[in-house]
């Protein structure tokens, strides 16, 4: 099948041996591609609510971010969880002040709360760290 996109501007690869890898992929880049600009946009919006909006364009300047790219990096997240989750919760109040959606807040500190018993363990293994988010229920 990848032989008929051999003279086109697509890239083909092979994406996993069982019905439906190609589709998970593309569900998994989709939801941090559409979500990360989403909340990019309610970011934008909050700082301009108050007035800080090239201050905010400034600091994401001077971010190094490769989050999608290191999953080597969700174990310091789990481990953070325990802090982060009241202040997403803060996030969502403050978002609510200005008339701005706090659904997404509100949805990470759900997500957070999976990871709580992590809580300052640095070095867990990332597949105990995915785990945690399968487990179908937070602490």
């Amino acid at each position: 099948m990848a032989s008929l996109f051999t003279h086109s501007a697509l890239h083909v690869c092979r994406v996993g041996d069982t019905p439906g890898s190609a589709s998970a992929l593309k569900m998994a880049f989709s939801s941090y591609q559409k979500a990360a600009r989403t909340l990019a946009g309610i970011a934008h919006a909050l700082a301009d609510a108050h007035g800080v909006g090239d201050q905010l364009t400034a600091e994401a300047e001077i971010m190094i971010s490769a989050v999608l790219s290191d999953p080597e990096y969700l174990p310091s997240v789990a481990a953070r969880a325990w802090r982060w989750a009241p202040e997403m919760e803060e996030v969502a109040d403050t978002l609510r002040a200005a008339d701005l959606p706090p659904d997404m807040a509100e949805a990470a500190t759900r997500v957070l709360a999976f990871w709580e018993k992590d809580k300052d363990r640095y070095d867990l293994p990332v597949a105990h760290v995915l785990a945690q988010l399968r487990s179908g229920r937070s602490t």
